[in-house]
């Protein structure tokens, strides 16, 4: 059975340092891009549930100045932190990505594009429809 997780993040791997062989910093670019995508689409996934009244959730954090820094904190601890710890842990502790890229196959960053265009693209489309059907 393919394990898709695995699959992106092979494919991520191998497109960045195909297309960017000289990048040094493409561990923490791809870990960031990664885990962005990730966190947005948890959050589409309860933004519908509480549209839906299946569930409903409340972030309210107070530590930082402003509004926008606190909303910003929030989506960072409840939804982006999850997924910092998983994709840490499961691709880049002890250099677990080098027997990945062995194992799964890979499309040149193809399937990794498409995985972030089609989560930027649906983040974007719910948060319209979440405001405009609200």
């Amino acid at each position: 059975m393919k394990n898709y997780y695995y699959l992106y993040w092979v494919d991520a791997i191998v497109g960045i340092k195909t297309n960017n062989p000289k990048r040094r910093d493409w561990k923490f670019s791809l870990f960031t891009y990664t885990t962005i995508c990730n966190a947005l689409n948890l959050w589409v996934v309860l933004l519908w549930l509480k549209y839906f009244n299946v569930l409903s959730f409340k972030i309210h954090i107070n530590l930082l100045p402003g509004t926008i820094l606190n909303s910003a904190g929030g989506f960072i601890v409840y939804f982006a932190a999850p997924f910092i710890l998983l994709n840490y842990f499961l691709i880049f502790y002890r250099d677990r990505y080098k027997k990945l890229i062995e194992i799964y196959p890979h499309r040149n960053g193809k399937f990794a594009m498409r995985y972030i265009f089609i989560s930027v693209l649906l983040g974007f489309i719910s948060m319209i429809l979440y405001g405009v059907l609200r």
